[in-house]
C-alpha cells in the first residue's frame, strides 16, 4: 500500500507503531537469549523515548547512540526518532580522538553509550573528552555541545547516568512529534575520500523509501527471518537490515559480536531465511564444523555475484547483485530476487526506484552503454546533505551525487561496479580513507610522510598497507603499529607497514607519488602476486 503522507512529516516512529498494528504478536527481534515481538519493541521504544526526554531530549537535539547490535539499540533509536530528534549511531570500533571527532562534528548533546565494548572503555574515554558531565569541573572539556550522558549495563553511577535507572523511571511516551527541520533522522558517518570522516544526513523519507526498496528487490516478507551482522551504526545494518526486514513484516537476528557457532544455533532456531554479513563472517561460518547448508536454508539477501555465496546458500536460492554506500541509501542497485540466476550474478543490478545512476567521464559528460567511468547517482532515497555542508558542495548542478567509485551499465541500465578511483580501501566491506591513515601516521614525532594503498586479500577484499618515510632516526615499525593501535579503529590499522627513505617513493611526471606503483609494491612486499 502506497503511503501517502507528505515526506517531510514521515516519521520512522509512526511506522513502527503502524508495523506494530499490523504484526503486533509476531517476531520483530531475537537475539541468543531472548525475543521481542512487534508490540513488544513498540513498548521498549515508547519507554526509551520517555527516558531521552527526561535527559532533555527535544525535537531536533542530536543524539548519539554507541553500543553494540542490542535490541535495546533499535528501541532507542525509535525512542530519538518518536521525540523528533536525530539519531547519530557511533562507530563502536571507534578509538578517542575518532570518538572526539564523531561527537564534535555531529553536535551531540546527548548520548547513550555502553560502559564498555570488546577492549573499548567509553565510560572512561567520555570522562576524559567531557569531565564536566562527571562533576570534574578541572579537566579539559573537549564536548562543549555535550550535555547528557547515559550508560548501559554499568555499574555505581548516579541515577542520572545509568540508563537502566533513568529508564525505570520513565513513563511511557506515546506522542509522536515532527520530525527536525528538513525532516533528517540520522546522520551516519562514512570515511568517504577525506582524512576525517563526515557525517551523512539522511531523512526519515528517504530511510523509509530505501528500506522499503530493499525489502521489494530482496523479496523480503512476514515469513523471514533475517540474519544481519552488519553493524547497526552503519546505514546498511539500519536501514537494509532492519528496517527493510521490519517493514516487510520479518523478524531481525542480532548478535553483537560475531561467533560462526553461535550465528549458526540463532539462525538455525529461528529458520533464518535471509544472510546479510561480510565475507570473512560468511567464510566462517561455511568452515564451522556446525554448518549444514541445506539444513540452515539461507535462500535471501545481496551476495549473488561474491565468490562465498555458493558455499553458504542453498542452490536454489535468491540472492541479489547490489551496489551502494553509505551516501545512497544504502543500496543504489540491485537486481531482482525474481530475475534468473545468471542475472543476478551477472551484474549489481539495475537502479532502484526513485534513484538514478549516470557513468560520467571526468568532465561529468555522460558515458555510453558499457563504458567505464564515474558512477554518479541522484534520487529520493539519496542523502539529503553532509552534515555541515551545503548541498551545493555535494552534489552537482542537476543534482548528481559523484560516488568516487568506478562502473559502467549495459544497454538494459544494469550495473557492473568496477572499483574505486579515489584513495578510498575497502576493507571486510568498510571504506578506510587512506588520508585518514595518513594523517594519523604523520603524528607520529619520528614519521617524516607517510603514503597508505590497499592490497588484495582473499576475504577480506583489501587491506590497509603503509609506506613509512623516517625523519632522520629509523623507524620502529611495531612503535608505529602500536601509536596506530590507539588512534584508530582496529580496521584502519594498517596491516602492513614497510619503512622507506624518500627516494623510494616513485612519483609521476607531473612530481605526483604514483599510487599505482605504490599498490604494486606493497602487493609485492606483502608476498603477494602482483
Amino acid at each position: 500500500m502506497q503511503d501517502t503522507t507528505p515526506p517531510s512529516m514521515i516519521n520512522l516512529a509512526a511506522e513502527l507503531e503502524r508495523w506494530a498494528h499490523r504484526s503486533a504478536a509476531d517476531l520483530a527481534l531475537a537475539w541468543q537469549t531472548g525475543s521481542w515481538s512487534y508490540s513488544e519493541l513498540a513498548s521498549q521504544s515508547r519507554r526509551a523515548a520517555g527516558a531521552l526526554h527526561d535527559l532533555g531530549v527535544v525535537r531536533g537535539t542530536h543524539v548519539g547512540l554507541l553500543q553494540s547490535n542490542r535490541p535495546e539499540w533499535l528501541a532507542c533509536a525509535f525512542g530519538v526518532w518518536r521525540l523528533g530528534a536525530i539519531l547519530v549511531p557511533i562507530n563502536t570500533l571507534y578509538r578517542p580522538n575518532e570518538l572526539e571527532h564523531a561527537l564534535g562534528h555531529a553536535d551531540v548533546e546527548v548520548v547513550v553509550a555502553a560502559g564498555r565494548f570488546l577492549r573499548h572503555d567509553y565510560l572512561e574515554q567520555l570522562r576524559s573528552l567531557c569531565p564536566r558531565l562527571f562533576g570534574d569541573a578541572r579537566g579539559e572539556d573537549r564536548l562543549p555541545r555535550l550535555r547528557a550522558a547515559a550508560f548501559v549495563d554499568t555499574s555505581g553511577l548516579p541515577p542520572a547516568m545509568d540508563w537502566s535507572s533513568v529508564l525505570a523511571q520513565a513513563e511511557d511516551y506515546s506522542a509522536i512529534a515532527e520530525p527536525a527541520p528538513n525532516g533528517d533522522a540520522a546522520i551516519f558517518f562514512t570515511s568517504g575520500s577525506t582524512a576525517d570522516p563526515k557525517g551523512v544526513v539522511h531523512t526519515h523519507a528517504g530511510m523509509h523509501r530505501a528500506a522499503r526498496n530493499v525489502g521489494e528487490r530482496l523479496g523480503l516478507d512476514s515469513a523471514d527471518r533475517t540474519y544481519g551482522y552488519l553493524p547497526l551504526f552503519f546505514n546498511g545494518g539500519l536501514v537494509g537490515v532492519a528496517l527493510a526486514t521490519l517493514d516487510a513484516g520479518g523478524g531481525v537476528l542480532l548478535q553483537d559480536v560475531f561467533d560462526p557457532s553461535a550465528a549458526i544455533d540463532l539462525m538455525q532456531r529461528h529458520r533464518c531465511s535471509v544472510f546479510f554479513g561480510w565475507p570473512h563472517q560468511a567464510e566462517a561460518i561455511a568452515r564451522d564444523p556446525a554448518f549444514d547448508r541445506e539444513r540452515l536454508g539461507l535462500r535471501k539477501g545481496p551476495g549473488a555475484n561474491a565468490a562465498w555465496a555458493s558455499a553458504l546458500l542453498c542452490d536454489d536460492h535468491r540472492c541479489v547483485g547490489t551496489w551502494g554506500m553509505s551516501e545512497t541509501g544504502p543500496m543504489a542497485a540491485c537486481s531482482k530476487h525474481s530475475d534468473p540466476l545468471d542475472v543476478r550474478r551477472a551484474s549489481h543490478g539495475r537502479a532502484m526506484p526513485g534513484l538514478e545512476i549516470r557513468i560520467v567521464d571526468e568532465g561529468n559528460q555522460p558515458l555510453p552503454p558499457d563504458t567505464e567511468g564515474e558512477i554518479a547517482v541522484r534520487g529520493d532515497s539519496l542523502m539529503r546533505t553532509y552534515h555541515g555542508a551545503d548541498a551545493s558542495d555535494c552534489f552537482d548542478q542537476a543534482g548528481f551525487f559523484h560516488t568516487g567509485d568506478g562502473g559502467r551499465l549495459d544497454a538494459e541500465g544494469r550495473l557492473t561496479f568496477v572499483g574505486r578511483l579515489r584513495d578510498v580501501i575497502k576493507t571486510a566491506g568498510v571504506n578506510v580513507a587512506a588520508a585518514e591513515v595518513e594523517r594519523v601516521l604523520a603524528e607520529h614525532a619520528r614519521v617524516a610522510s607517510a603514503y597508505v594503498v590497499p592490497v588484495p586479500h582473499p576475504t577480506r577484499g583489501e587491506n590497509v598497507a603503509a609506506f613509512v618515510v623516517g625523519d632522520g632516526d629509523a623507524v620502529d615499525l611495531d612503535e608505529i603499529a602500536e601509536h596506530c593501535r590507539e588512534r584508530l579503529a582496529s580496521y584502519k590499522v594498517p596491516r602492513h607497514l614497510f619503512a622507506v627513505t624518500a627516494p623510494d617513493i616513485p612519483t609521476l611526471g607531473s612530481g605526483k607519488v604514483d599510487r599505482k606503483e605504490l599498490r604494486r609494491r606493497a602487493s609485492q612486499l606483502a608476498g603477494l602476486p602482483t
